[in-house]
């Protein structure tokens, strides 16, 4: 018997998150978007887009596209990207990280 989206059998209904990813967009909505998602931020470089992000051997810097590295460079900040390490918990940091992967 099908039960589409059931997580129980690792399969999801299009589109429809988990909790934690509910989380993570939430948080990136709150931390992230205002400069991955605009189209003319006034900064020195222009933060990457990050939809994709997971689909690409590797990330706009050229260092691998993995969940520790994508860990590293919001805890530390990149660029003119601020680190957020001492803003935001583990659990944030890894609940933005399961968002990224579904965008």
């Amino acid at each position: 018997m099908w039960l589409g989206g059931c997580s129980r059998f690792g399969h999801r209904a299009s589109g429809e998150l988990t909790q934690q990813e509910m989380q993570g967009k939430q948080l990136y909505g709150s931390y992230c978007t205002e400069c991955h998602d605009a189209n003319d931020i006034p900064l020195p470089t222009k933060p990457p887009k990050l939809v994709g992000l997971f689909h690409k051997p590797t990330l706009p810097s050229g260092a691998p596209a993995t969940d520790e590295q994508v860990r590293k460079t919001i805890m530390g900040g990149r660029g003119v990207m601020p680190p957020f390490g001492g803003a935001l918990k583990s659990d944030d940091i890894d609940a933005i990280v399961a968002y990224l992967h579904t965008r």
